[in-house]
């Protein structure tokens, strides 16, 4: 059986050294993504998933702004909401027990846990779940995706959850 880890390894891309990087901040460009997570650049909708995908990849937030960075230089971009949707989830069985594996809108696979936990917020008047993500950028929960795992949620008297890796995530 394969180890959390492991399986984390595996589905995670090549992570940047955003830390280390320090580059020039070079102004703004005109990226907008909107509440549904698709990518604009000057009002047209950039439809080529591998693009957003090479954009996603150097994506972070720093001090709430949303920045492309790269070790040479700093864009400052807009985000409407959360950069990325969840869209589709299975569980996954791990030695460390079932880990709920999120994909998101540019078909990353995501785990969640301790590193990357559920949280809510509220988001056009309702208390909607987010995932925490790497490099200060989040992803929201899709109502689709939501109402599939209310039917598997387990209650207790702080609401309802639902269990990942050994732990529970409240969805409101």
């Amino acid at each position: 059986m394969i180890s959390l880890s492991e399986l984390s390894k595996q589905l995670s891309e090549p992570s940047k050294p955003f830390d280390s990087w320090q580059p020039t901040y070079c102004g703004e460009l005109p990226i907008v993504i909107n509440h549904e997570g698709k990518w604009f650049y000057e009002g047209s909708e950039i439809t080529r998933l591998a693009m957003v995908k090479l954009f996603a990849s150097v994506l972070c937030k720093e001090e709430e702004l949303f920045y492309l960075k790269t070790p040479v230089e700093k864009i400052t971009i807009t985000v409407d909401d959360a950069p990325f949707i969840i869209v589709d989830w299975r569980f996954e069985n791990t030695a460390q027990g079932q880990v709920l594996c999120c994909i998101d809108n540019v078909a990353r696979l995501w785990l969640v846990s301790a590193q990357q936990p559920l949280y809510v917020k509220d988001y056009k008047g309702s208390k909607v779940p987010y995932l925490k993500l790497p490099n200060g950028c989040s992803a929201r929960v899709a109502r689709s995706v939501f109402y599939q795992w209310a039917e598997k949620a387990e209650t207790d008297k702080l609401g309802y959850f639902i269990k990942s890796a050994g732990k529970q995530f409240y969805l409101s």
